[in-house]
């Protein structure tokens, strides 16, 4: 989004025509060269999503996100732009995955409708703030001229600056990424996570230092802290070992034998590849599609 401020003089900087109209065209080719790489990447990131967990596909995409917006503030020309775009599109196809594992860490469905609010509030306050950037660090050479000389790398591409700083904030993200979110995907849950066990050596280290201090600066800080380095998860529902046990037969429980359950699970493994775009799904998909 902070391309759109700058996008049009940025092309008109490249001086391949000096049709007004031709520059909105190009313009237009770059701004979209995202969302169609995205559109080509996004299934394929999901189903590496399924195999490696959400964590490192979503990191990926950061990663990516960082590195194309380098790659763009340093675009000499048309070509190089929009390839810079299209391989941030190509490595940022994770929508699909971000919202799995929204709903893998929220379960209770009655909170599902807030969590995922957040999502579209998120995007568009990013939006607003990186559109204000890009407008704002555009060309800082003719705009800030008594802090950017003209010697200086930002003549030579006075689109990058905007870039180099979404590009920090984005570092920033994949630190925290890191070292704090966890994995959320079922089956990769349980292994080993060395940045997930930095994340919680520093803040045990933050956590004894603040013990340290005097007993009256100790507040709500330390609570909170103290929550963040649990190494158990939140309880889940669990059966409690006193409870009494009911032996039943399969008759009583209702439960049919064993050949249906075989085939009822036969019937719903092949129905998994096939059943998963119904036409509510498809009309929402086209819907989005159109308002897009």
């Amino acid at each position: 989004m902070s391309i759109f401020p700058y996008i049009y003089y940025m092309i008109a900087s490249f001086q391949i025509t000096n049709d007004d109209k031709r520059i909105a065209f190009y313009a237009g080719m770059v701004t979209s060269a995202f969302a169609l790489a995205e559109f080509s990447s996004g299934v394929l990131w999901g189903r590496l999503s399924d195999m490696i967990g959400r964590k490192p596909v979503l990191l990926c995409g950061l990663a990516g996100t960082g590195i194309s917006m380098v790659a763009f503030g340093f675009a000499p020309n048309l070509p190089v732009a929009l390839l810079a775009r299209a391989l941030g599109g190509l490595l940022n196809g994770n929508i699909g995955v971000l919202q799995t594992t929204v709903a893998e860490v929220v379960t209770v469905e009655a909170h599902q409708p807030r969590a995922y609010s957040v999502m579209p509030f998120v995007w568009c306050l990013g939006s607003i703030i990186g559109s204000g950037l890009g407008g704002t660090l555009a060309d800082p050479v003719r705009n800030y001229p008594t802090t950017f000389h003209s010697g200086s790398i930002f003549a030579r591409f006075p689109y990058l600056l905007p870039n180099i700083v979404c590009a920090g904030v984005v570092v920033v993200s994949l630190v925290v990424g890191i070292l704090f979110l966890e994995e959320t995907h079922e089956d990769k849950k349980h292994r080993r996570d060395p940045g997930l066990a930095c994340g919680r050596w520093i803040l045990a280290t933050l956590r004894n230092r603040w013990n340290a201090a005097p007993a009256q600066k100790s507040g709500y800080l330390e609570d909170t802290l103290s929550l963040l380095v649990e190494d158990e998860d939140l309880p889940h529902y669990r059966s409690v070992e006193a409870s009494p046990c009911i032996a039943c037969s399969d008759a009583v429980n209702g439960e049919p034998p064993p050949e249906f359950l075989d085939d009822d699970h036969a019937n719903s493994s092949n129905a998994a590849g096939t059943g998963a775009f119904t036409p509510q799904i498809l009309l929402n998909i086209l819907s989005l599609g159109i308002l897009a």
